[in-house]
This record gives C-alpha cells, sequence and structure tokens, in this order.
C-alpha cells in the first residue's frame, strides 16, 4: 500500500475506530495492521483523538534547536575572516589551532562550552552557517599577459605527469602583471612560487618581465626558503623560456621543466595562489614606479609570507574517479597549513624545522591580518596618487 493510501485509510477509518466498541476496535486494529503493515502499538496511538496525524503536512516539522548558537558561530566568523573565507573543509582543521594563538595574543575570547562546541562542529555544518556570511561577501576574477617564449623549447622537458608529491623541494612558478590593462611601457610583475607538497609559497615584486630580473626573483626567494629547492616548473612565458633561466637552474642543479602550451592547469598549483596571494590583495591596477614596487616587495616579504605559510590551510587530492565519463569526484585529506605539512615531513635541513616552531609562538595572526590589512590600503592609495 502506498503512503497516500495509507493516509487516505486512516482518514476513513479513525472516525469509525473512535466510535466503536471495545470488541470492535480490536476487530478494526486487526483489520488496519494487516493492511497497512503498522505496528499495533502505532496504530493505536494514531487512532487517539488527541493524535493530529495531518499536522505535520499541516504545520511542518519542529525545527530543530540550533546546537551551534551565536556565541559559537561569533568566534567562528572572526576566524574565517582572519583566514579569508576558506571552505568549511579547509576551515574546520584550522579552527582550534587558531584560535589557541589567537588567545595567547589575547586577540579573542572563547569560553569552555564555546571551545568544546568548535571541537564537534562538522565541515558541512560551517559550509551551511556560514553561507548567509558567504552572499554578503563578494570576490573577482582573471586577466592574464603571459606570452609565449620562443627560445630553447626542445632543450626544456614537459611534465606530462603528476607530480610525486611525497618529497619536498619541488616548485611551479609563475609571474603576475600589473599593468593594470595596458600591457605598453614599463610595469610591475610579481613572481609567484609554490611548493608542490606542502603548499609554501612565496611572492617577490620586480619592475618588467625581463629574463634577468625574473631570474635574480627566483634567486632572492630560493634563499629565503626553509627547505632545499630541487625543481621549477613554468609555463611557456618568455621570461622563464630562456638562456639565463635554463643556466641558472643548472649552475644551482634544479631540474627545470615546462607546461604544454594552452594546457593552464599543468600549473594549477601556482595559477590558483596567483588569484588567493596577489589578485584577491592587489587587484587588476596598474603599478609602475619604484616606491609601489618598494611597498608590495614590504607586504610580501614580511607579513603577508608568514600569514599565508604558517596560519592559512591548504588542502590535497587524494584521489580523482571518474562516474560517468563526466562528473570528477575528488578526496582531499584534512587540511593543513604549509608550516604543518613540513614539520611533518621530517624532511627539513637540520635545524630549520626549531627555526620554524620558534617562529610560530612569537606570531599573533591577528596582528599580522591588520598589517597585511593596512599595508594594502597604503599601497592602492600609492596607485591611486599616481593616476
Amino acid at each position: 500500500m502506498t503512503k497516500m493510501g495509507k493516509k487516505e485509510l486512516i482518514l476513513s477509518t479513525k472516525p469509525r475506530y473512535l466510535k466503536a466498541s471495545k470488541k470492535e476496535k480490536t476487530k478494526i486494529l486487526d483489520e488496519f495492521c494487516e493492511n497497512t503493515g503498522y505496528d499495533r502499538k502505532y496504530a493505536i496511538s494514531i487512532f487517539q483523538a488527541k493524535c493530529d496525524y495531518r499536522r505535520v503536512a499541516r504545520d511542518g516539522r519542529k525545527p530543530r534547536a540550533k546546537k551551534y548558537g551565536h556565541d559559537v558561530m561569533a568566534v567562528i566568523v572572526q576566524i574565517w575572516k582572519i583566514l579569508d573565507y576558506p571552505c568549511g573543509a579547509r576551515l574546520k582543521p584550522s579552527l582550534i589551532p587558531l584560535l589557541e594563538s589567537m588567545s595567547s595574543f589575547g586577540e579573542i575570547g572563547a569560553t569552555d562550552e564555546i571551545r568544546k562546541k568548535m571541537k564537534t562542529i562538522s565541515a558541512r555544518t560551517l559550509d551551511r552557517r556560514l553561507d548567509n556570511e558567504r552572499c554578503i561577501r563578494k570576490l573577482n576574477k582573471n586577466r592574464g599577459a603571459t606570452r609565449h617564449g620562443s627560445l630553447l623549447k626542445s632543450s626544456i622537458p614537459i611534465r606530462i605527469t603528476d607530480w610525486d608529491t611525497s618529497k619536498v623541494g619541488f616548485a611551479e612558478i609563475d609571474t603576475v602583471s600589473h599593468n593594470g590593462g595596458d600591457p605598453s611601457g614599463n610595469f610591475a610583475s610579481s613572481l609567484d612560487l609554490v611548493e608542490i607538497y606542502s603548499g609554501w609559497s612565496e611572492q617577490v615584486v620586480f619592475m618588467g618581465k625581463g629574463e634577468t630580473a625574473t631570474v635574480q626573483a627566483v634567486n632572492d626567494i630560493k634563499e629565503d626558503l626553509p627547505f632545499w629547492l630541487l625543481g621549477l616548473d613554468s609555463d611557456g612565458g618568455s621570461e622563464f623560456i630562456n638562456w639565463h633561466m635554463v643556466k641558472y637552474c643548472e649552475r644551482q642543479k634544479l631540474f627545470f621543466t615546462r607546461s604544454r602550451p594552452n594546457r593552464k592547469n599543468d600549473n594549477a598549483y601556482v595559477e590558483q595562489k596567483n588569484n588567493t596571494h596577489i589578485r584577491q590583495l592587489l587587484g587588476y591596477g596598474r603599478f609602475d614606479t619604484v616606491e609601489q614596487i618598494n611597498a608590495i616587495n614590504d607586504l610580501y616579504r614580511n607579513e603577508l609570507r608568514l600569514f599565508n605559510n604558517f596560519f592559512k590551510p591548504v588542502m590535497k587530492i587524494v584521489s580523482k574517479e571518474k562516474i560517468n565519463n563526466s562528473v570528477c569526484r575528488k578526496k582531499y585529506d584534512i587540511a593543513k597549513t604549509p608550516y604543518q605539512r613540513l614539520i611533518e615531513s621530517e624532511q627539513l635541513p637540520n635545524g630549520q624545522a626549531e627555526k620554524l616552531i620558534t617562529l610560530y609562538k612569537t606570531l599573533n595572526p591577528v596582528q599580522l591580518k591588520k598589517a597585511i590589512n593596512e599595508k594594502v590600503k597604503k599601497i592602492r592609495k600609492m596607485q591611486s596618487l599616481t593616476k
């Protein structure tokens, strides 16, 4: 019997049941339970005069009390905002570590009850409860100025297989142009480097996109890395595909590869960071003065690299599965910061792990975020003055 049929049977049988004698009620129940398959006790309960069988259809179900109230969500939103609004899967593993770090500097307060609830909240619940907050804020898109290099393409191997993500030291690099939509004249370019195993990222800005300046920027970043750099992978831009870069990699004993033409996803690791670590902060305006470059480098090489690498969680794909040759189901690991992944790797040079741990204990994520916002405002103001 269908659900609709059972409902109709209840509506027609209940008035007769309420007026029947005890013996007649027994017969009605026997017949009703045989037809519907309901348990006898349940049938008796819905035939009671006080039972409103149609209440749920008429009024809806009583909403379940919210387990995570406004006090819990207020603390979570503060942490979510500090981390630049990540998804629930990236936010969940970082809630308690960042709460403890912020509490140690007196930047946030939370009771034991709030801490207990923050430990149990799921990633899906975070996404659902933050959905309204997410609608209020808007993010945006991408424009590029890569020119394909014409030299040495046959000498530089194409990386056509997936990275060996079990080893620290292999990185992708890319440049982001700050030309404001006008490629004429001299303008600044940001070099973005992302280490594959941990997601550790570094940025530096320089004038133009010349071969010598690009090599110098790569070397500046290499000197500050807490791990040994083993290999570089770039797109086909002329700032990378040239003799200067090839000779530099040979001298430094770096394995240098390039991606396939017109295959942006070959550089997926660094392309993502181009947006989150550069474009979202500096936008698409033009920067073309020494003062602007110095201000941007002051941001990149100090607060931004510390905040991104020590406090911003990164997720890594564990597996991909094709469904019906169309939908790709991806599974991710637990989100961790690049700092956590490097410490857990046990592949750092001697003494580097201890240095990173000591540095981490001195960092206040709220003060870092405030300093980043202040420097970005200053840079944008410098940009408006030059227009």
